[in-house]
């Protein structure tokens, strides 16, 4: 079982230790999706902590398609993630038709080296879930592939989780976007992907301007270990 939680402050990478949890992606402007955070930022939470931290790569909240400029400005700031000795890098590339940019993509890797790479929720805006996480599944270096099933409902995301789970012989599925302590048993008991990502859920009053409640996440560490 693996369960992520996202920061946005030092203060946030702290008490999300302190709560138990595995790992931490760490963004800047959760409002927006999640953003780059700043090297300071980057820096300070990788000596703050002994749990991994993966970092957002995504250099506006426009879409998920990106320049050639925007993929180098990608690249310089996975070499610096990189350095910092960060665990790993978060990113997607989609084009104008909705579908996995694969010739970025794999621009993208070659600054990645050994760090874990997630491909993250851009996925979700793609035209078809189960073909394009079959094809990312045959990328060595992308480890894990974070998800919702899609948008609608519940019922509808649970199904198509369950087959992309199938799909993807070498990579996580990780499940988040919706989750929270009322649902995370249900959907855990019936897609047992066994990687889970929380973001509001932990915060104080849900909302994305507050900060991780230790509580909060603690209640969830519990349900699930």
């Amino acid at each position: 079982m693996l369960i992520e939680y996202i920061a946005t402050t030092s203060e946030d990478v702290i008490t999300i230790e302190q709560s138990g949890a595995d790992r931490i992606e760490l963004v800047s402007a959760l409002s927006e999706g999640g953003l780059t955070p700043s090297y300071g930022l980057i820096e300070m939470a990788i000596n703050s902590v002994q749990i991994p931290i993966n970092v957002m790569v995504r250099p506006h909240a426009q879409s998920f398609c990106y320049s050639d400029k925007e993929i180098e400005i990608m690249k310089k700031d996975i070499q610096m993630i990189r350095s910092l000795g960060a665990n790993g890098v978060v990113f997607g590339v989609l084009n104008q038709k909705n579908e996995i940019c694969f010739q970025q993509l794999e621009d993208l890797l070659t600054e990645t080296g050994s760090m874990d790479v997630t491909f993250h929720r851009a996925i979700d805006s793609t035209n078809n879930l189960l073909q394009a996480a079959e094809k990312l599944d045959t990328y060595k270096e992308i480890t894990t592939i974070l998800t919702s099933g899609g948008f609608g409902d519940w019922k509808t995301r649970i199904e198509t989780l369950k087959a992309m789970k199938e799909r993807c012989k070498q990579t996580n599925l990780l499940i988040g976007s919706g989750l929270t302590k009322d649902n995370i048993l249900d959907v855990h008991l019936q897609v047992a992907a066994n990687c889970y990502h929380f973001g509001t859920a932990i915060r104080e009053d849900q909302s994305v301007l507050k900060s991780v409640s230790l509580e909060k996440a603690v209640e969830i560490i519990n349900i699930l270990k």
